[in-house]
């Protein structure tokens, strides 16, 4: 919201698919009363680049999927803030500002992340072998010695179920290394690595649970609740899930449950959504934008954020900034601990981290429209169809109507 009567040159455009940015721009505003930041909310900034000519065009564009060969023409080379020492690149978690690069030069910068994790109750500690990470390999072991059936052969627990989450099944692809990129313009990915990620899941099911078919009966019956209630409930032992998710829902329930990290071979991956920022490069406030960034990569300034939605009631509806970690190493490993406590404990270890690859701007829906129904379809049996069977319905879909 913003007056037409307000001078242009005051004002800060932002482009964001974040709602929560809106809070930020009243701290920002109020500390800043030369300068007026506006929200424009985007659901996909980077589908809007460029922007149409009677549109509000941009200053600042906040968002997922603003890596691709497109918008980084976008963009600003941000070299100047580290030249000049307007911020320090030191403060940032070494790979993400990496993946904010393009040939060396610094267009976009990394705001916030999140991480694949499994929670379980406290009441069930003694199972978990790890302190911190667990394995595909650990969790599929440590799973099946929880399991138990009755004497009629039927299953009364079971550790975990693999085919009950799409978003798990997608991991598993991350973790055996299938890769899935864009490159001219083309989804592209190992199609041998991507067999073995099935293959393994099948194994998995199959040895642990009886079969498809007891997994998803067992799940029909005992499991239609959400995540933290499956595991307190005793039925299962672990259930996956996201950072964000997580910490919203222990903080919003007060649970008693925990979590490890989930890991591939020396590497923790980096959900595909993580947010980054840049200055749009025909900006017409430069020197606002360059204000904002400034005190947004201020540890003191988050803290100063997390606090404020704590005072105003706010703190449950996202978690930490933006929906995630933050960027900042020091904000993240010292700051997030006194608002989240469970993170005392098990800090996101930074030398494992991995960003994912670049991914187009539509990836969320040829995610969920490709690649998670095959790998569903895949590890039932029920489907021969390959992969690009359906990326082609994705295509028709997507690009003729």
């Amino acid at each position: 919201m913003f007056s037409c009567s307000e001078p242009v040159e005051n004002r800060i455009v932002i482009w964001t698919s974040c709602a929560e940015f809106a809070q930020y721009t009243e701290l920002f505003n109020s500390t800043h009363p030369d300068s007026n930041a506006v929200i424009v909310y985007k659901q996909n900034p980077a589908e809007d680049l460029p922007p149409a000519k009677d549109e509000l065009a941009p200053d600042i564009v906040i968002g997922s999927w603003l890596r691709t060969d497109k918008t980084n023409r976008q963009f600003k080379s941000l070299d100047y803030l580290f030249d000049r020492q307007i911020i320090s690149s030191s403060m940032f978690y070494t790979q993400l500002l990496e993946a904010g690069k393009v040939r060396k030069t610094q267009y976009l910068l990394p705001v916030s992340f999140n991480l694949p994790a499994l929670i379980f109750a406290d009441s069930n500690k003694e199972y978990i072998t790890e302190n911190y990470t667990l394995s595909l390999n650990q969790i599929k072991a440590i799973a099946l010695n929880y399991n138990q059936q009755n004497n009629k052969g039927v299953f009364t627990r079971i550790g975990f179920i693999p085919s009950v989450n799409q978003d798990f099944l997608y991991l598993t692809t991350k973790l055996y290394g299938v890769d899935f990129r864009q490159e001219k313009n083309q989804i592209v990915w190992s199609d041998l690595r991507l067999r073995n990620t099935v293959t393994f899941v099948k194994d998995w099911i199959n040895t642990n649970n009886g079969s498809i078919q007891e997994e998803q009966d067992f799940a029909y019956k005992y499991l239609s609740m959400p995540d933290y209630r499956a595991v307190t409930s005793g039925r299962t032992l672990l259930a996956y899930t996201t950072s964000n998710n997580m910490f919203t829902s222990i903080k919003a329930q007060e649970l008693d449950i925990d979590y490890r990290w989930i890991i591939g071979d020396d590497f923790i991956p980096i959900e595909d959504s993580f947010s980054m920022i840049g200055i749009y490069d025909k900006a017409r406030n430069e020197q606002g934008a360059t204000e904002f960034l400034s005190w947004f990569f201020n540890a003191q300034n988050q803290q100063e954020i997390l606090e404020r939605k704590i005072k105003m009631g706010l703190n449950n509806e996202m978690f930490g900034i933006a929906d995630g970690f933050s960027s900042l190493r020091e904000v993240t490993e010292h700051v997030f601990p006194i608002y989240y406590n469970q993170l005392l404990t098990n800090l996101p270890p930074a030398h494992l981290l991995e960003v994912p690859q670049k991914l187009p701007s539509r990836w969320d829906s040829y995610k969920s429209v490709v690649v998670e129904p095959y790998l569903s379809n895949a590890i039932t049996d029920n489907s021969k169809a390959s992969i690009k069977e359906y990326e082609a319905e994705w295509r028709k879909k997507v690009f003729d109507n």
